[in-house]
Order: structure tokens, then sequence, then C-alpha cells
């Protein structure tokens, strides 16, 4: 298609959009809230996404070493491990650097931990192995257990499991919540393009009885559907944010809610800007191109 050819339908689909200006308040308007919707939703499942990627970097092996065990012996054991592709990495911690870490989780009540210092201190040796794929750590936590280095691993068992249960219960019920929104956008802002095409439908047939071609009339209500979505993506996406910069202020204050951890604002802005831009224009286009073949059997 010619670049003279282009600009024309450009130029007709702004004529017609500002001519029809409450139609494109209403569709703008449509897009504008159901795109609002789905921006808080991208919200929600890139957080919810974030945070079941954090149990899943959670999810790992404690295996304790017999006791009497040599410091060569347990670094072979670390390299052998290591080498496991299972395995991401694998974490040496001596008895007293445990004992250390116990009295911080125990913090005032650390005192019963003191005089246990040195040959007095009960814990073993560890190693802290992060698998590759939290999904099969039943798996690795076995073959660890086999070695006739390990006393007992500790992997969670079925606290471990319903994380990792809960962790994929949440990614499917984004991903299918997110589609069955993305197709609800489409049929509303498809019904709101319907009103502007019948509204333009003796303009339409004029333009066939000259001789214009199917492609020659759909396209300036291509760019029309591209243009209002979006123009309905600007506020969704400026409101959301906003509203996001909020929720970061409250959390990172030092409240009470502090602890729940949430994506930076800077990947997360991007992300939501992006997506729901480019959703907005591709249903904007999709719900043009049913309004055209299916209403106007064009």
């Amino acid at each position: 298609m010619k670049i003279d050819t282009m600009f024309r339908h450009a130029r007709e689909a702004f004529k017609s959009l500002r001519r029809n200006t409450w139609m494109t308040f209403a569709a703008v308007s449509a897009v504008a809230v159901t795109l609002l919707i789905f921006g808080l939703f991208l919200v929600f499942a890139f957080n919810i996404n974030y945070l079941a990627k954090e149990l899943d970097q959670q999810v790992a092996i404690r295996a304790s070493i017999y006791p009497g065990t040599s410091a060569d012996d347990i670094e072979q054991l670390q390299k052998q491990i290591e080498q496991d592709p299972q395995v991401k990495s694998v974490t040496f911690i001596p008895k007293q650097q445990g004992l250390q870490q116990m009295k911080a989780q125990l913090g005032e009540d650390s005192k019963i931990l003191e005089g246990l210092e040195g040959e007095e201190n009960p814990l073993p040796d560890t190693l802290v192995i992060v698998p590759n794929n939290p999904q099969r750590i039943d798996e690795l936590a076995k073959k660890i257990k086999a070695n006739n280095l390990i006393e007992q691993e500790d992997h969670g068992d079925g606290v471990t499991d319903k994380l990792l249960d809960f962790s994929s219960l949440v990614r499917n019920v984004v991903l299918v919540f997110g589609l069955g929104l993305a197709v609800l956008a489409a049929f509303l802002i498809s019904n709101t393009i319907k009103l502007t095409i019948f509204a333009r439908r003796r303009e339409i047939e004029i333009m066939r009885l000259v001789g214009a071609s199917n492609w020659f009339i759909r396209w300036p209500f291509f760019i029309e559907g591209a243009f209002i979505g979006m123009l309905g993506a600007v506020f969704p996406v400026i409101i959301v944010l906003a509203f996001y910069k909020a929720a970061l202020n409250v959390l990172t204050d030092g409240s009470q809610y502090s602890f729940i951890k949430m994506l930076p604002m800077m990947p997360l802005s991007l992300y939501v800007a992006l997506l729901t831009t480019f959703l907005g224009v591709l249903i904007g286009v999709w719900g043009s191109v049913i309004s055209i073949r299916r209403f106007l059997k064009v």
C-alpha cells in the first residue's frame, strides 16, 4: 500500500472520530474502563507471579552431615552435590554459624543457647541445597539422603508441596482470568464500534457504490479502532501506576505492612504501560475486524 494512501486512510479515520464525537467518547470510555480493570489485574498478576517466584527460591534442602566427618570429606561431598544437574547451588553452614543464625532468629530468647559454643554445640554441620526445579525437590532429596555422609535431610515435605501447589494454582488462575478479561474487552469494544459503523452505514454504502474495495473501506476503521484503543489506554495506565506508587509508599515507609514484598516501580510501570497500550490497540483493531466482517458483511 502506498504511503499517501495510508495517510489518506488516517485522515479519514480522524475526521470520522471528530464527526462522531459522542460515539468516539463512548468507545474510548468503554476501552478505558475495560483496560483499567485489566491494568489492575496486571499489577495483581505480576506481583502474584513475583511472590510465587520468591516462594520457589525459598524452597531448599537442609542436609545434616554426620558428626566427626572431616573437612576434606565435606568439601568433596559439596563438590559432588554441586555437579548434579538438578542442583542450583550448595551452601555449607558450619555448626558454629548455624548456632549464630539460630540465636539471631530467637532474638531476646537467644539467652537459652548461651554456653553451647565450641564443643558443646549440639548442631550438626549442614549443607543447604537449592534445586534448579522446585517441583522435583522430592526426587533430589532422596538422592541426597542416600549419601552415606548425610545423617538426615529436611525439605519441608508437606509444607513445601503445599507452597508449590499454591504457586502453580495461582499462575494458572492468573492466566485463565487474564485471557477471559481480554476476550471481554474485545467484546465490549466490538459492540461499541458496531454502533459507530451502524451510524455510518449510509457513507459505507456510497463508498461501495462508487467502486471502493473492501480493504479500502476497512482501513479507516482499523485505524480508528487502533487509535481508540491507544487513547483508551492512557488514563488507565496513569491511574493504575499512581495507585501502585501510593501502595508502594505505604508498604515501604516502615508501616506494619512493610513485610509484604512487591515489584519495584520501574519494571512494573514499563510492563503495565506497554502491555496495556498494546492490548488496547490490539483489541481495538480486533473489534473493528469483528464488526466489519460480521455486522456489515463487507
